[in-house]
Parts: structure tokens; sequence; C-alpha cells
């Protein structure tokens, strides 16, 4: 009789992928409508995020923030 561990295990990854996925397209999203960031900073935080994937999405999700529009 077969298991269903390679079933779970692949559940497991797909949860884990679809939540990393979310996490990237919404810094993709914050980033584009932040209206505190200069025209600037928003291509660099964009092609950050773009380039680097999950980690530059945890990069500006990290950066500190302005209180006060930049413009």
């Amino acid at each position: 009789m077969e298991s269903g561990a390679p079933i779970v295990v692949m559940i497991i990854f797909g949860l884990i992928g679809l939540v990393v996925f979310g996490l990237w397209l919404w810094s993709l999203i914050h980033c584009v409508q932040n209206r505190y960031l200069t025209d600037n900073n928003r291509i660099v935080g964009i092609v950050l995020i773009v380039l680097l994937g999950i980690l530059g999405s945890l990069v500006y999700l990290f950066l500190p923030r302005e209180s006060e529009p930049q413009r």
C-alpha cells in the first residue's frame, strides 16, 4: 500500500509557494501605489522586487518608511 506522504508534502510546498507568490505580488503592488515614494525610489523598489524575487520583497518590506510625502 502506498502512503499519502508525497501528497502531503506537495500540498505543503504548494501552500508555501502560494504564500511566497502572494507576498511578492503584494509588495510589487504596494510599491507601485505607494504615494510616499519618490519616482526614483519607486523605480528602484520595482526593480529590486522583480529582479530579486522574494528577497527583494523582504528588503522592500523592511526598509524604513516616511510619514510625509516626498514630492
